[in-house]
């Protein structure tokens, strides 16, 4: 494979550059799109497209299926790609594949990008703040030290991480009889209806007391 792609400086601010695989995944895709439209057994792939599936992309990443297919779920969610699926391909649209690799008045200087995940508007800050806090635990289920992480963070109280953990392993990772969608809203339930039956415990230990007494007087 010939040729080059521009990676722009502003990439280090991108939301998911802290996670490793999110980053090599996603410069793969940079690197094996289409450049100009082509063809494949009579199938278009345009340009900013790959034809491609989580199994190809295990082989050349060496990135587990699994986490492959969270972190493609992740750049669906960001719109940074779309993907459509059959049962033997996926064809990935890089979403803004032009704005990061376009040319500008025919030099050779890179277009500013402006990942859109990470650029709101204004006066959208606020509902993208709680939108990208929302999905930062939308990954099911968790990984046990992430939520040790959030307890500590969060300064909780009266259960045990572990607990909690094998409580929702045991039952599928469901909240009742839905699946679960969001682990630390999850959390903040648990934690609110421990410290609700602690003190209905307390309520009727006072209770038992004063009737207790009352045999007293």
């Amino acid at each position: 494979m010939e040729g080059w792609i521009k990676l722009y400086r502003k990439f280090c601010e991108w939301e998911w550059f802290n996670i490793s695989e999110m980053v090599h995944l996603f410069i793969y895709l940079l690197l094996n799109a289409n450049q100009k439209d082509g063809e494949w057994r009579g199938i278009l792939i345009k340009r900013g497209q790959i034809l491609t599936g989580r199994k190809t992309l295990h082989e050349a990443t060496k990135i587990s299926e699994q986490t492959i297919r969270t972190c493609l779920e992740r750049l669906k969610n960001t719109k940074e790609l779309t993907i459509k699926s059959t049962n033997k391909y996926s064809i990935i649209t890089i979403c803004n594949y032009e704005q990061y690799q376009s040319v500008k008045n025919g030099s050779n200087q890179l277009n500013v990008i402006e990942l859109t995940s990470n650029q709101p508007a204004t006066n959208h800050k606020q509902e993208y703040k709680e939108e990208k806090e929302y999905k930062k635990y939308s990954d099911v289920p968790p990984k046990i030290g992430d939520v040790k992480i959030r307890f500590e963070e969060r300064k909780l109280t009266g259960f045990t991480v572990e607990n909690w953990f094998a409580h929702y392993e045991a039952n599928g990772w469901k909240v009742g009889k839905n699946k679960m969608v969001n682990w630390d809203a999850a959390l903040t339930t648990w934690s609110k209806n421990n410290l609700s039956k602690n003190e209905n415990n307390s309520g009727n230990n006072r209770r038992s007391v004063k009737r207790a007494n009352d045999l007293w007087n």
